[in-house]
């Protein structure tokens, strides 16, 4: 029985039904759950942060980028203002004719002009100035060419196509500017129309920026943060970038994010590429229509992410542990009180010797307790019964014992009575009383049935009656007040008898004269109650009380005196049960009063 307690058998018998396990697994989920969810809220919140971190760092190293090269946009711009408003410029592309001496000395001014760069002399490749009257070109390097002379001519064509609609555009184009060079240089190509003061236009300031040498600037003047910077025009195309094979193309092709060319600028978005993540800004030129946008991979935050990712797994371990043992460790000083019920309900006796009253009283011993009244109430009822067992036994032995006596009287009163018949000739007194004893012993002892109809027990009182009134002639009378409608019910076998013959010998025969003895009875709610009085002598009060605590006392049985009225009281108890029996009360000198309560029971 200890085996079946222990916990291995719990769980290898109950298994997910054990409540064991069922607390096992919900406290280890009221753990883990809020620690996973915690930890993922971490990761989560540190994530954005870094994230959003870096993405600021990288929108404000954009911003500066943006910043340097609007200045410097700006201020070649103003170069090609100056050079375009130049008085040398206008006499140049005048149509008016020019001495020789006079073009070159011009052609000198305007060269030196050209080469007044400044700052934009790091990353400016050349300068032209175009006149279209004269069909020639002046270099900030090679001097004054011819057009159809002159080695680059990539821009002509959009010059022509651009010179009657705008005043000044950029374009990203490649070309050689020396025969010498044995590639073509990236640039970045801005025109502005001139002379700038004269209403007709007859050529344009071409300044040639060296994509390369830009790009580097750029790159040197940003952050870690950046990677890649792109230079977008307004079409969309990309002016310029560290990869000079992408210059021209669409930046959709390079980077699939709608909301460069549609969305708002000044917040960063995130892209995948070959399974790093990487934040893409752009910031829209504050100068001109061009845009910038920049690549910042975020390797740094996944370096930091990884760190935080394993410190995590770690510490989810670490709590897995923890909760499997707080889940152990709890579930089992929670199965504790239900074992110990178990215990109760397996071993009540060992409980009921061993342990004593509870001190303090909680939820499991109040359980335990009432459990081992239960027992004890249980063990006190098996008691009972064998107690009562026993009395049976011995009741079933005087029973048996009672029969044989009344076979042998009545078998002997049939003889005598035949012999009175006889001898006389014919009936006389003796054989009528002979006649009425047998037939009381044969009502006795005919019948299996315990329970007989009143009427049937009123007509065995009667040959009773008959009997005492031939022995005590003029000595006592009786009357009947019997309800009709309880003649058909069922009362025990023998009830009235002998309570009639307890008024004639302790009530009436010690009276000097006639007594009588009233029998009456009715249907009160469920239940027969019929009442045997008589007028004699009455009895002492203190002997009525001790009667009446005999007759309540359900477990008295005698072998003598077994047809008496306790015998009476205790066979109505035993048949209809404890609420039914007898009651007796009495008045000395005015009588005595015997109340019989049974169920009422249709025959």
């Amino acid at each position: 029985m200890r085996d079946s307690l222990s916990l291995w058998f719990i769980v290898k018998n109950y298994r997910i039904r054990s409540v064991f396990i069922k607390n096992f697994f919900i406290i280890l989920s009221l753990i883990l759950l809020p620690v996973t969810g915690f930890s993922v809220g971490i990761y989560q919140l540190y994530s954005k942060t870094v994230t959003e971190e870096i993405s600021s760092a990288h929108l404000h190293s954009l911003s500066r980028i943006r910043d340097m090269i609007d200045m410097t946009i700006r201020e070649a711009d103003n170069y090609s203002i100056r050079i375009a408003s130049s008085e040398t410029l206008a006499t140049l592309m005048s149509p008016s004719p020019m001495h020789n001496y006079d073009l070159n000395v011009n052609v000198l001014k305007m060269s030196a002009e050209l080469n007044m760069m400044d700052t934009m002399r790091n990353f400016v490749e050349s300068v032209y100035v175009y006149s279209e009257q004269n069909r020639s070109v002046i270099s900030s390097q090679m001097g004054r060419w011819d057009l159809e002379q002159f080695l680059d001519q990539g821009w002509l064509d959009s010059y022509n196509t651009n010179k009657s609609q705008r005043k000044a555009w950029t374009v990203a184009r490649k070309a050689k500017t020396f025969q010498s060079e044995s590639e073509e240089k990236t640039l970045i190509t801005l025109f502005r129309l001139a002379p700038l003061l004269e209403t007709s236009k007859l050529g344009s300031v071409i300044i040639n920026i060296d994509t390369a040498r830009f790009m580097n600037m750029i790159n040197q003047t940003g952050s870690d943060y950046i990677d890649s910077v792109f230079i977008i025009g307004g079409d969309g195309t990309i002016l310029g970038s560290n990869d000079l094979t992408l210059i021209n193309r669409p930046i959709s092709d390079v980077i699939p994010v709608k909301d460069i060319a549609e969305g708002k600028p000044n917040e960063p978005v995130f892209v995948y590429e070959d399974e790093s993540k990487q934040s893409v800004s752009y910031v829209h030129s504050l100068y001109n229509d061009w845009k910038f946008v920049s690549i910042a991979p975020l390797k740094l935050y996944e370096d930091k992410a990884k760190y935080i990712r394993n410190y995590l797994y770690i510490s989810s371990l670490f709590s897995i542990v923890v909760a499997l043992i707080i889940s152990l460790v709890v579930s089992w000083r929670m199965y504790m009180p239900i074992k110990q019920i178990m215990s109760v309900v397996s071993r009540p006796g060992e409980w009921l010797e061993e342990s004593p009253p509870p001190k303090r009283v909680n939820e499991i011993k109040y359980i335990t307790s009432s459990i081992l009244d239960s027992y004890g109430e249980k063990r006190e009822l098996e008691n009972e019964l064998r107690y009562r067992l026993s009395l049976l036994d011995r009741a079933y032995a005087i029973a048996l014992q009672s029969q044989i006596n009344p076979h042998f009287l009545y078998n002997t009163l049939e003889t005598i009575n035949w012999q009175a018949i006889r001898l006389s000739g014919g009936e006389n007194v003796v054989s009528d009383m002979i006649s009425s004893l047998s037939q009381l012993l044969r009502f006795s002892l005919e019948g299996e049935d315990n329970l007989v109809p009143i009427r049937v027990e009123i007509e065995h009182c009667k040959h009773y009656i008959d009997i005492q009134k031939i022995r005590y002639p003029r000595k006592v009378d009786v009357q009947w007040h019997l309800d009709e409608k309880i003649m058909n019910y069922k009362i025990p076998r023998i009830t009235l008898q002998p309570l009639i013959e307890n008024s004639i010998y302790h009530g009436i025969r010690p009276m000097s004269q006639e007594g009588m003895i009233t029998i009456s009875g009715q249907l009160e709610g469920d239940s027969i109650v019929i009442r045997v009085a008589d007028n004699g002598v009455g009895a002492d009060p203190d002997k009525i009380e001790r009667i009446n605590q005999e007759l309540a006392d359900k477990n008295w049985i005698t072998a003598n005196n077994h047809i008496g009225i306790r015998n009476v009281n205790q066979r109505i108890k035993l048949t209809f049960g404890d609420q039914y029996g007898l009651h007796m009360a009495s008045v000395p000198g005015h009588g005595t009063t015997v109340t019989v309560r049974i169920s009422a029971i249709q025959a």
